[in-house]
């Protein structure tokens, strides 16, 4: 899985695409056959560096931190999802694991035994977790979100189930501590696809629902004293998508729409379509169906890259100005999820990763991932003096165009550009 760190140049129109490759990774070794959202990168021990968390259907979950395996669960039952976030409103992310038998985990770090395993490749000892809560929940959930929906300034626990979201809110004096009310729940008609969160300007928050031939719906706590939710719609006559939704990310953070976080949809052909509130900024189709779509910041410019990914493995890195940057993860299976995001490989700070996760059992994790721009540069993106290049203060002859030409390239190597 190691290949050389590329640039690539290109004399073109805006419209090609870069295609780059990753040399830092590591594998990882987890069997087992996993849903796309039983995979996150977050603090899961709270000391402000990320843990790659796993968990596969026959029940084991994982979390690696730094290069190697530091806590592990066993026997859950068939894990369909999974998150990291403050959900009990404490200060400290706790880790919520969904089954698709209807059971609710929430383990935090304090709460393990630690153990030497021979039967782990990965140095050092593991540490078996015990959940410090379980809880009885409807049965096929496949996804959960960790946000405040209800605007109260505490965390919520989303989830979807067929065709309905459900919220839940953390009470400590409560049997069940995760309370649901028949108030915090919303039935559509169709199967729902994906569900994702975005942030206004003002501060609040609202759930995208993607509903197959219905297009976006939005869920929104009205400000009333009960909180209640209403449906709120626009993009629901404008949405005319080709295919089902895959994925949908939420609180891209953008230099454009004066503030306000960005939404992006992904669909089974291929389709990028990123929103801001109700108008479309743009669309992009890409060569492969698109199953998971994350988003991080990988040029540092303090604003967030759309990362899509297919099958195969091919990896489409987009910013808000439509700039597209691609990259080929190279195995000899094809992969079964994704996740990206930061990630602490060397114990102390947090850097761009990619996560792939094979049908051969390996997580193959890309870390330290740096990308200086994901737009197409030329030679007028560069302030070059040709004199610099040539014996006289004249324009070069067009029969030594060539030649210099190849020595501004020389110049501007330092840069980080080559050929």
């Amino acid at each position: 899985y190691r290949c050389k760190y590329i640039h690539v140049f290109m004399f073109s129109d805006a419209k090609m695409v870069r295609t780059v490759s990753f040399v830092q990774s590591h594998i990882f070794n987890f069997e087992g056959s996993l849903f796309q959202e039983a995979i996150t990168l977050a603090d899961f021990d709270n000391d402000g560096t990320n843990e790659l968390c796993i968990g596969n259907v026959a029940g084991d979950l994982a979390v690696f931190k730094g290069n190697h395996l530091c806590w592990g669960a066993h026997n859950l039952g068939m894990i369909t999802c999974l998150g990291i976030g403050d959900i009990k409103n404490k200060g400290d992310n706790s880790l919520v694991v969904i089954t698709g038998e209807g059971l609710c985990y929430i383990f935090d770090h304090e709460y393990s035994n630690e153990i030497k395993s021979s039967e782990t490749p990965q140095e050092g000892s593991k540490k078996i977790l015990n959940h410090n809560h379980k809880q009885r929940f409807p049965l096929n959930i496949k996804q959960l979100i960790i946000a405040d929906v209800t605007n109260r300034g505490a965390n919520d626990l989303i989830v979807i189930l067929d065709t309905i979201v459900r919220i839940y809110s953390w009470d400590d004096d409560a049997e069940e501590k995760l309370k649901h009310q028949d108030r915090e729940m919303y039935n559509f008609e169709r199967q729902i696809d994906a569900i994702t969160v975005n942030t206004s300007k003002d501060g609040s928050q609202s759930i995208f629902v993607c509903i197959p031939s219905e297009g976006i719906r939005i869920l929104k706590a009205a400000r009333t004293e009960k909180n209640q939710f209403i449906q709120w719609d626009p993009l629901a006559q404008n949405v005319k998508l080709s295919s089902p939704v895959t994925d949908a990310i939420g609180n891209v953070r953008s230099s454009v729409g004066g503030g306000d976080n960005m939404v992006c949809f992904a669909t089974l052909d291929g389709l990028l379509k990123m929103y801001h509130g109700d108008e479309e900024l743009w669309s992009l189709p890409l060569d492969n169906p698109i199953f998971a779509l994350v988003k991080t910041d990988i040029d540092h410019d303090d604003t967030d890259e759309v990362i899509a990914c297919s099958w195969d493995g091919l990896t489409f890195f987009v910013d808000h100005n439509k700039n597209c940057v691609k990259f080929k993860f190279e195995a000899s299976v094809p992969i079964r999820a994704f996740c990206a995001g930061q990630y602490a490989m060397d114990g102390s700070d947090n850097k761009p990763a990619l996560v792939y996760v094979t049908f051969s059992g390996d997580v193959v994790i890309f870390y330290d991932v740096q990308l200086t721009s994901l737009g197409v540069q030329t030679l007028n993106d560069y302030d070059l003096d040709l004199t610099s290049v040539c014996d006289s203060e004249v324009t070069p002859p067009s029969k030594h165009r060539a030649k210099v030409i190849r020595n501004l390239l020389r110049n501007i190597s330092a840069e980080g550009i080559s050929l």
